[in-house]
């Protein structure tokens, strides 16, 4: 079973280059429930969020299931804790030089670009005020 913004991402992958299907993902990625993995001993009002670095780029793992994040985090399972954020809340409070990996080793695996979460903070601005 695919969440919306799954299945919006597979109508935006199958249309490359459609500005309306790939709106309608941005929409559904605010709208979506994301979980995040963290640092096992982060406290509850101040979650340490496991960033990658690569190449002098941060990354974000991000992920729309339990069972996405247990596969990726297998060989980390016991070293980590979640946190779970909306779509709303994940994009207000990310740095603005982070790209989101959106379902790492999955099918649906999504590099959200700085760029992309600029446009998408710019739709939170205009109907989430």
């Amino acid at each position: 079973m695919s969440t919306a913004l799954e299945q919006a991402m597979q109508d935006a992958f199958q249309n490359a280059g459609s500005a309306q299907q790939a709106n309608k993902a941005y929409l559904e990625f605010i709208k979506a429930n994301f979980i995040i993995p963290i640092q096992k001993h982060s406290q509850a009002d101040a979650p340490e969020v496991l960033f990658l670095q690569e190449n002098g780029q941060t990354f974000l793992p991000v992920f729309t299931t339990d069972n996405y994040l247990r596969d990726w985090a297998k060989d980390i399972g016991d070293d980590i804790q979640i946190l779970r954020l909306s779509g709303v809340d994940l994009l207000r409070g990310i740095g603005d030089e982070v790209t989101i990996c959106l379902n790492i080793g999955t099918t649906l695996y999504k590099a959200f670009n700085p760029d992309e979460i600029a446009r998408m903070r710019s739709i939170i601005l205009k109907f989430f005020k």
